[in-house]
């Protein structure tokens, strides 16, 4: 029996229940990016932002450059992303944007970075405050919680918030404020406290076949994103032992993620 195998549970239905629960998130996935598109956030139908987006061509005139480095294997082909959807890598992003997407969809904007951005800047998911303008928070996911590839994570991502002033994105969000109104619209952003989100594969798989559809949520995902915001906390106070260090941009951002973290915290206890 392989580690991957559960006594009394048939691998082969265990596998059909996992590829019917990506069929699953993939859809609500796709639900869930509609209202974003219809108020004119550049995101496609994986939550990705759009970098090809018509918006980001009026600022960007290597968009098209941009795009084609990106490109793995010079193709865009529908076997390639299919391949890529059943990566452990590929299922712990999808699941995180879903469930974080679920719990703090109104006040903030949770969009899965752009291709470029996810290449050459190692950022997987961002979380925009509508009311301030700030992208608080970025995310860069990892299927280990231990082992070579989960501490290479720990002190890279360790690294770029001390050393190197936090995570820089070309394809991102600003707010526009026009007659009192704001808006998301695009643009870069630099400075942003960038996180890491481990779960191990035996827990992605879990969270994708109990993944609830529509705005409710299963019990396992309500201690996901308990999990998820306990293991945030713990990074931002790790962070606070390099306080002086820290770029001041990113400090300011750093507070305003951590009451955020704070209040979801005590949202949970009293529940």
């Amino acid at each position: 029996m392989s580690g991957f195998e559960k006594p009394g549970i048939d691998p082969l239905i265990e596998r059909e229940e996992e590829k019917e629960g990506i069929e699953k998130l993939k859809s609500f996935v796709e639900i869930l990016t509609e209202p974003y598109r219809a108020e004119g956030i550049p995101v496609d139908k994986s939550g990705r932002i759009d970098m090809r987006n018509g918006a980001y061509k009026a600022i960007y005139p290597d968009v098209e450059q941009d795009f084609q480095r990106t490109r793995e294997g010079g193709t865009d082909s529908a076997a390639l992303l299919e391949k890529k959807l059943h990566t452990d890598g590929e299922k712990l992003e999808m699941l995180a944007y879903a469930v974080f997407t679920k719990n703090l969809s109104g006040k903030f904007i949770v969009m899965r970075s752009a291709p470029y951005d996810d290449k050459k800047h190692n950022v997987d998911t961002l979380i925009f405050d509508r009311e301030t303008g700030n992208l608080v928070c970025a995310f860069d996911e990892v299927g280990d919680t231990t082992g070579d590839a989960y501490e290479k994570k720990k002190n890279l991502v360790q690294k770029r918030n001390v050393d190197d002033g936090g995570a820089e994105l070309k394809y991102a969000l600003r707010l526009d404020e026009k007659d009192g109104k704001k808006t998301a619209v695009p643009g870069a952003a630099d400075h942003i406290p960038l996180f890491y989100i481990a779960l191990p594969k035996d827990r992605i798989e879990k969270g994708i076949r109990e993944f609830a559809k529509g705005q409710e949520q299963s019990e396992f995902e309500k201690r996901l994103f308990k999990y998820f915001i306990a293991t945030l906390g713990a990074q931002i106070q790790g962070l606070e032992l390099y306080r002086k260090r820290l770029d001041p941009a990113l400090r300011q951002k750093l507070v305003a993620f951590k009451k955020i973290v704070n209040d979801l915290d005590q949202r949970y206890e009293k529940e």
